[in-house]
């Protein structure tokens, strides 16, 4: 990422505390659950039906936490939406710390859901109030590139923790991650101002956000809707096609390391690819390429064509490295910035809780094959869509 301006060089500074750092801790931890929570329940000797059902309890936090935090942000400032969610992830892990009860598990992982949205809005919100529109993409991708960092660390030494220590030992050592991101979030996020907006957040509040911004919506929108249907496609479309192949357990998990590389590798171009030839210059390439990925992904036959597809799926979701937020940072109007944050981001995760569904219907009537080839087919609609609706929304620096 070129630093070669000064500005650039402190805003990246003076995000790394209240944003970049509490964003690799939260990350660590969340992505750690996400291998680890299953394994738990199945440990404790329940279903494997009960085991998926405590993986969809974040989706299900997330959407339920998009549109408070977006009301959070506004009314009471960033500094607040972003304590409030390493509070919940702290609250949400701390239960699970101290129960084995399925029901009680969802309950922490709804609440840890819930945490991640207050972080991702929060953190969106302050950047987007401190960067300039030249510098966003950068500036967001970084963020998505710590988050990243942290997705590779967490499953790995949370695994090896949970050997060692035993699982609910380890759900210990993530609350107190999260909560040294909390503390990290109060002694260096700026307090910032609350928005002037008073307009009340209601469910017609929420209607007249998709009314008056339906060009975004209508757009980039769903192009983003797709790509975040890809996106969660991909994780689940991956271990079942090396299963499909006859991989082992230790072979799928290096294809999706592989994977997960060359993504983390990617968000530093994407910043530079959003900033200086503009947003649809990452998004195209990142559509086409995860179509394309996905698409190879239902053909593969054998274990190097299994790694080359997830290699270009990788590629493809790094080239597009914090675009979702950077758009919706893009199109929030400066009065009720952050109410329209969270219905984006309410819009844009409703793609991601879709594709589990929506594979295990396929799935149930028909092969990986043709799951594949549809999901595929959904980011060929949005690469359309995106280039024939979509405004570009960089704004070139004129001045020195």
């Amino acid at each position: 990422m070129s630093t070669s301006s000064p500005s650039l060089r402190l805003l990246l500074t003076s995000l790394v505390w209240p944003v970049y750092l509490p964003g690799l801790l939260t990350a660590t931890a969340q992505t750690a659950i996400l291998v680890l929570l299953p394994l738990y329940v199945l440990e404790l000797g329940y279903s494997p039906s009960i085991a998926a059902l405590m993986l969809a309890t974040r989706g299900i936090g997330q959407l339920a936490g998009d549109i408070p935090a977006g009301i959070v942000a506004g009314r009471w400032g960033d500094k607040i939406c972003l304590m409030l969610g390493a509070a919940a992830y702290v609250v949400g892990y701390g239960l699970m710390t101290l129960t084995d009860v399925p029901l009680l598990l969802g309950l922490g992982g709804v609440i840890a859901g819930m945490g991640m949205s207050f972080s991702l809005i929060g953190r969106q919100s302050y950047v987007t109030t401190r960067a300039p529109v030249h510098q966003r993409g950068r500036a967001i991708s970084l963020m998505a590139g710590a988050m990243r960092v942290g997705s590779l660390l967490g499953p790995a030494l949370g695994g090896l923790a949970a050997v060692k220590f035993g699982y609910q030992a380890t759900f210990l050592v993530l609350v107190l991650l999260c909560l040294l991101s909390l503390l990290i979030v109060f002694l260096s996020a700026d307090r910032g101002e609350p928005e002037a907006d008073r307009t009340p957040h209601s469910f017609i509040a929420i209607i007249q956000v998709l009314t008056d911004h339906r060009q975004a919506f209508l757009s980039a929108g769903l192009a983003m809707i797709s790509l975040q249907f890809m996106r969660a496609g991909r994780v689940v479309l991956l271990p079942l096609a090396g299963n499909a192949i006859g991989l082992s357990v230790a072979e799928i998990g290096l294809v999706v390391a592989a994977a997960a590389l060359m993504d983390s590798l990617m968000f530093i171009p994407a910043g530079i690819i959003m900033d200086r030839w503009g947003r649809k210059a990452a998004a195209a390439p990142s559509l086409l390429l995860f179509a394309c990925g996905l698409a190879a992904l239902g053909w593969a036959d054998s274990y190097l064509s299994l790694l080359l597809s997830a290699l270009l799926i990788g590629f493809a979701n790094g080239v597009s490295a914090g675009l979702v937020m950077v758009l919706g940072s893009d199109f929030a109007p400066a009065t009720g910035r952050a109410r329209f944050m969270g219905v984006w981001k309410l819009v844009s995760d409703s793609g991601q809780a879709a594709a589990p569904l929506a594979i295990s219907a396929l799935l149930t009537a028909g092969s990986l094959l043709l799951c594949s080839q549809l999901i595929a087919a959904t980011g060929l609609i949005g690469l359309y869509v995106m280039a024939s609706r979509m405004n570009e929304t960089l704004i070139k620096k004129t001045g020195p």
